[in-house]
């Protein structure tokens, strides 16, 4: 039993500050992920920072939108509702992010890269919910 408990403490110690990350250390994971994106999907040199420099724009931007929560009245069928509307106004902004930033990577990229881009994210993240397309 004493292992078993030793076991989960060193899991815990592992595991809790990988879950608690602080916003530097987001955009230092989100920076690695648009180095490799670019990459996998063959950004010329010359563009390389610029792309990067927007993909971390887009993500900041759409976590913004994504985190923000609705006010929580105690009232179990309005909180319901504001939380319903709060998803349908989210994904009108992660929407209108997705278009805005279509073009700033048009600028750099091909369609076809951009498309590959999209689907990069897809595998990284297959619950949808970093403002992917």
């Amino acid at each position: 039993m004493k292992k078993y408990l030793i076991l989960l403490a060193s899991l815990l110690g592992i595991l809790v500050p990988s879950l608690a990350q602080n916003p530097s250390q987001r955009m230092k994971m989100v920076h690695m992920a648009a180095v490799k994106i670019a990459e996998r999907i063959g950004v010329k040199e010359s563009v390389r920072d610029e792309f990067v420099r927007i993909y971390q724009d887009f993500k900041k931007e759409s976590a913004a939108v994504l985190s923000a929560k609705p006010a929580v009245t105690g009232d179990a069928e309005a909180d319901m509702e504001a939380k319903i509307l709060s998803d349908f106004e989210k994904s009108e902004k992660i929407l209108a992010l997705r278009k805005a930033y279509y073009k700033e990577f048009r600028k750099i990229l091909t369609p076809s890269q951009i498309q590959a881009m999209y689907n990069i994210e897809k595998e990284q993240n297959p619950r949808g919910r970093t403002g992917n397309p």
